[in-house]
């Protein structure tokens, strides 16, 4: 059963530090400068050269979101992963994980814990994002939708809650926040080196990452979305196990 006052500790700790609204404003930056920069990059190129003629073709509500998936994937979600890596490893380098464990909070609860707040904070900033994002994109190109447009946010936001269970894991394997974070990177950089190989794409939980871009130029083979979704939910499920075993076993 859920530990609900663990969970409003792990919560407001987000608060406290002043790491919700550190997120929170990095979300929401790169929500407004993604659609101003699809709409005006054109604009831009020719006032940086002056000197050469660039045709390019008027941008699209397409470009928009197409500058937003890659804000939040390649920004955004990197710094979301590296917050979450010192969730564990941090109350074990000042020793304060003792002093939790013996207060009725099993290990169990202790790793749900971390996780459904880490889970529930990205949601609410991704869903902020996503608002001022549409509202921004509907100002700037008359709309804000394309076909696979749902698909595509969904799978984003497994994909939020993958590295979440990610970061987890890589604290609950390191003694020290740094080590935490470099695991947690090194993860990150060979799960996205294998979207190099198309085959491997829609079987790794990463591979959302690639295929929003695919649904949103139309290339995406049919039926892949939902082979995503699918290995995206499993992986969420097999990094939260395999953190919980872990952290179960380990002699703190």
């Amino acid at each position: 059963m859920l530990n609900v006052p663990f969970l409003k500790k792990e919560l407001r700790e987000y608060f406290k530090t002043s790491k919700f609204l550190i997120l929170m404003l990095l979300f929401l930056f790169f929500a407004i400068m993604s659609p101003l920069l699809a709409r005006y990059m054109n604009e831009l190129l020719g006032l940086i050269s002056t000197d050469i003629d660039i045709v390019l073709p008027a941008p699209t509500v397409t470009d928009a979101w197409a500058q937003y998936y890659k804000n939040m994937t390649s920004l955004c979600l990197i710094v979301f992963l590296i917050v979450m890596t010192g969730s564990v490893a941090q109350e074990k380098n000042k020793g304060s994980i003792m002093l939790v464990l013996t207060k009725k909070v099993s290990r169990f609860d202790f790793i749900c814990g971390k996780f459904l707040a880490g889970a529930l904070i990205f949601t609410a900033c991704y869903l902020a994002s996503l608002l001022v994002s549409g509202v921004y994109t509907y100002i700037l190109f008359d709309t804000f939708s394309y076909s696979g447009l749902t698909v595509s946010l969904v799978l984003l936001w497994l994909l939020g809650l993958f590295y979440i269970g990610l970061a987890i894991l890589a604290s609950v394997l390191s003694k020290t926040p740094t080590i935490a974070a470099l695991m947690g990177f090194a993860g990150f950089a060979v799960l996205n080196l294998l979207n190099i190989v198309t085959p491997v794409q829609k079987f790794n939980p990463a591979g959302a990452a690639s295929l929003v871009n695919g649904i949103l130029a139309g290339t995406a083979t049919q039926g892949a979305d939902w082979i995503c979704l699918i290995s995206t939910s499993v992986g969420i499920a097999a990094v939260f196990f395999a953190s919980y075993v872990v952290f179960k076993k380990q002699e703190i």
